[in-house]
């Protein structure tokens, strides 16, 4: 009787160790990968947002931190506007991760807060006529895909970043959409990406070591397509502009383009910079002509960012 006992017992040991390790196994992974994961991926350089600043209202064009021309869709000829954002404080991160055996993707939301400045200018005499603050709430989606490549008993050393796709962002409430972009160089493509409702452009990955290169000093065509619902009364009812490079006053540019058919489609010409670069990124950034030229309008925009490399070879 004894020994029945004793193997009942063991029975219902083994039982309890597998239902233990079923619960641990249906728990999903601990909350320390899942920490590790999200400081691997806060701390990557293709996550961040330098650039995007333009440290307030400055022209439509202009190359490293001093004002080149001006935008010309005023419809009083003697004002020049001049625009720009202004990030306050630091953006605030939420990161959820989903993790499939050795591979793990994040997907990083980003609210951004800062104010949208606005200066008119009168050309005669070189006087500030008016001026315009407006705050406004950016956020932003990007997804981000990584691989265990090794087990150790830090989970911060097993998982790599191995692809990423670009950042979406939008101001709260904005009815703008890129549809594509699309840049090439004397008639070759370097990239196009297209874009929907559905934000299929955060299924869309690039790979760590194969995104973007440039060679230095090029003049890159860029052409953007893009959907207004509710364009302002000026034709056309958008700006688009492509901002690079790392932060104003070192490598940043932006540069705008035109419609010249009104039928949203811009192109325009952009000169790459002659530095080498580790990482800069580029903004395909569109916003309602709105925003600039009514005061109690809303900042509506939206834009797409990419990192990239200027190599020489």
């Amino acid at each position: 009787m004894k020994g029945l006992k004793m193997v009942l017992l063991m029975m219902l040991a083994v039982i309890l160790v597998f239902y233990l390790a079923s619960c641990e196994n249906a728990a999903g992974p601990s909350d320390d990968l899942i920490d590790a994961i999200k400081d691997i991926v806060l701390a990557d350089s293709v996550v961040m947002l330098d650039g995007f600043d333009d440290g307030g209202a400055a022209d439509a064009d202009y190359e490293q931190g001093l004002a080149k021309a001006v935008l010309d869709t005023f419809p009083l000829d003697y004002f020049a506007v001049r625009f720009g954002r202004r990030i306050t404080g630091k953006p605030e991160r939420d990161v959820v991760v989903e993790i499939s055996g050795d591979t793990a993707v994040a997907e990083i939301t980003s609210t951004i807060y800062g104010k949208f400045i606005i200066h008119y200018v009168d050309t005669t005499n070189h006087v500030l006529k008016d001026s315009v603050i407006k705050d406004f709430t950016v956020v932003t989606k990007q997804r981000v895909k990584l691989y265990k490549y090794r087990s150790t008993r830090n989970p911060k050393r097993n998982w790599k970043v191995v692809a990423f796709t670009p950042i979406v962002g939008r101001t709260e409430g904005s009815d703008l959409e890129i549809l594509s972009v699309c840049v090439d160089h004397n008639g070759e493509e370097i990239f196009s990406i297209q874009n929907d409702s559905t934000d299929s452009i955060l299924n869309f990955y690039i790979g760590r070591e194969t995104f973007v290169n440039f060679r230095p000093n090029v003049t890159l065509h860029v052409k953007m397509s893009v959907a207004n619902p509710t364009p302002f009364i000026y034709e056309p009812g958008e700006v688009a502009l492509v901002h690079y490079g790392v932060r104003r006053g070192i490598m940043k540019a932006r540069r705008r383009l035109t419609d010249p058919e009104n039928d949203d489609v811009f192109e325009g010409l952009v000169r790459m910079h002659g530095h080498g670069s580790h990482m800069c990124r580029t903004f395909f950034d569109l916003i309602d002509m709105a925003t600039i030229f009514d005061k109690g309008a809303p900042v509506n925009s939206t834009f797409w960012a990419l990192p990239y490399r200027v190599r020489r070879h």
